[in-house]
């Protein structure tokens, strides 16, 4: 069990899950997966057989007897007829039924190239291996060139090119999220651009090979022979099968458009449901689509990166309202929410479809509103301003174990809260630290209305970590917490220049008592610890049950009166407040 902010214990995946609930199950996507990969293995071994071309026209036929021995079997044509079969067929039904055409540019070109390889493919099949079968014709690489060299050379070339992308960006996107495959990259990409272009390679040196043969009609006629180069009426029977395999396809491709658009018609006609997404807007969608597709298509984000299917884990949200009208996980996302560690309230949005309203928290990605810091082009001068030191406590905590995308969505999340609660209160953030962020208050407004607007800044941020925690901490298994520390001084802001980058900064001495006065605050428990100064510019009046310390700087043998506050958003501090005459 993992405890939630408010103490209580959610169960996790991982923990309601047993063996056999992740052993492979027999899905449609996993059939489009396995099926796929034959296909890929297929035109693999098909591609480097074109590669031997580069040497002899007789070391292509002596290699593709080999692999006819397999392809051409009982056994063989069953598993790649099949193959073919289901991966069309699952790929033209996932195709139709999404629910929107918001894409990434790597899923539109899988569709496109998708439905352009059958209008040129069915062809080469029917005029050499339904040929074969049908009208005797032995369909040897001799036979094949004679037919493709050189007037259907291009065809040939980008029949090659779009199968061998569709299949490699298929492969790609199944790989990316083992951790093993980020190791061998170059060596992939080496062999993905390698294997083309030996394959065309050998296409054109054993083509125009072929060309040079049969530019002799001795040879020409002797090759006819030989191949038993199909009869004229062989051959119009071989032209019209071509035909009407092509339309075919293309009826097929308009029959997939038509369904696509009545069913974007029938759901702007359908009874609507809501969906509310915590943070941002309530949509009304219809029933069908995944919640993935809903909010896509209604101009929000959630981060994914498999195409749903259920790979990446990005897409997860808490189901805050609603999860009982939702059906349980399958395989696929029980497997991954269980990786994850994930609570019981957690799903995939690319999984479910909602059919009953349905309130939901983005826990990955999601789109935030830029913000731009406030920083004006100061001349290095000396000014009271306040500084405050925000340290995240526990940082190896949240970091640990954590996946990449994971870390930097809870760290955005954490760190956009506290710059929107500096940013909307006149302050600038000067650096990041790390595990903290440096912020300057009073730099334009002095140093009286600075103080109050830092602790101002600092009880906002207490509370919208309340928020952020909402979101967050079930993942963690620990609320997040904020040791924070605020200073008065006389620092050096100007102009600093590094390189090609030129910003407005704190310098030199000054700097380090935020620092310690976070690190005082994060040993003693508080969550604020502030100078006597802070508190005395800021017109702080009623601090009795604030704890005081006195603070030593080793390095600089100074001392420095420090005030802990428990809960920073008890501060009353009111905006004009006069300074009071001590503290």
């Amino acid at each position: 069990m993992q405890p939630l902010p408010d103490g209580s214990a959610v169960p996790r995946f991982r923990t309601c899950l047993n063996h056999s609930d992740l052993m492979p199950a027999v899905t449609s996507q996993n059939i489009r997966l396995v099926s796929g990969l034959v296909l890929f293995a297929f035109a693999a071994t098909h591609f480097l057989n074109h590669a031997v071309g580069l040497f002899s026209l007789e070391a292509m036929d002596e290699v593709q007897e080999w692999r006819l021995v397999v392809t051409r079997s009982w056994p063989g044509m069953i598993v790649l007829a099949a193959a073919l079969l289901a991966h069309a067929v699952l790929a033209f039904t996932k195709t139709v039924q999404r629910g929107t055409w918001r894409l990434s540019s790597w899923e539109l070109v899988q569709i496109a190239t998708g439905f352009a390889i059958p209008l040129l493919l069915l062809p080469h099949v029917i005029e050499t291996h339904i040929a074969h079968a049908l009208f005797g014709v032995q369909d040897g690489y001799l036979y094949a060139l004679a037919l493709l060299w050189p007037k259907a050379a291009w065809i040939q070339t980008a029949l090659l090119l779009l199968v061998w992308i569709h299949g490699c960006i298929g492969l790609h996107h199944w790989l990316k999220f083992r951790s093993w495959y980020r190791l061998v990259p170059p060596l992939l990409v080496v062999l993905a651009v390698a294997v083309p272009m030996a394959a065309l390679m050998g296409f054109v040196v054993s083509g125009r090979s072929v060309a040079g043969l049969l530019g002799n009609p001795g040879m020409a006629e002797q090759m006819r022979e030989v191949t038993h180069w199909p009869s004229e009426l062989d051959a119009k029977w071989i032209a019209l099968m071509q035909v009407s395999a092509q339309i075919a396809a293309v009826a097929l491709l308009v029959a997939g458009v038509t369904i696509i658009v009545f069913r974007h018609v029938a759901s702007l006609a359908a009874p609507k449901i809501a969906v509310a997404v915590t943070g941002g807007a309530t949509v009304q969608a219809a029933v069908g689509p995944t919640l993935l597709e809903i909010v896509g298509s209604h101009g929000l984000s959630l981060q994914a990166e498999c195409g749903g299917r259920a790979r990446c884990g990005l897409c997860r949200v808490r189901v805050d309202e609603g999860a009982e009208t939702l059906a349980p996980p399958g395989h696929a996302e029980r497997a991954m929410l269980a990786e994850l560690a994930a609570p019981v309230n957690v799903r995939l949005a690319c999984q479910i479809r909602p059919g009953a309203p349905l309130t939901i928290t983005r826990l990955v990605g999601g789109q935030r509103e830029e913000r731009v810091p406030a920083v004006d082009g100061l001349q290095a001068e000396r000014r009271a301003v306040c500084l405050v030191h925000v340290r995240v406590r526990a940082m190896a905590t949240i970091a640990r174990d954590r996946l990449p995308s994971d870390l930097g969505f809870m760290m955005n999340e954490i760190f956009g809260a506290i710059g929107g609660a500096i940013e909307a209160r006149s302050g600038r953030i000067d650096r990041f630290l790390g595990d903290g962020v440096l912020a300057v208050f009073g730099e334009e407004q002095g140093a009286e209305q600075g103080c109050r607007d830092a602790l101002q800044a600092i009880g906002a941020m207490d509370v919208v970590m309340d928020r952020v925690n909402e979101k967050i901490a079930a993942e963690i298994g620990r609320p997040v917490e904020l040791a924070i520390g605020a200073h008065l001084g006389d620092i050096v802001v100007g102009q600093l220049t590094l390189g090609r980058t030129s910003q407005v900064a704190v310098l030199g001495l000054g700097t380090e008592w935020p620092a310690l006065l976070a690190e005082l605050a994060e040993t003693r428990g508080w969550q604020l610890a502030m100078s006597g100064g802070v508190a005395t510019a800021a017109g702080l009046v009623d601090l009795d049950g604030a704890m005081r310390e006195r603070l030593a700087d080793p390095e600089q043998g100074r001392e420095l009166d420090a005030i802990g506050v428990r809960r920073a958003r008890d501060l009353a501090v009111v905006a004009g407040t006069p300074p009071a005459r001590s503290v």
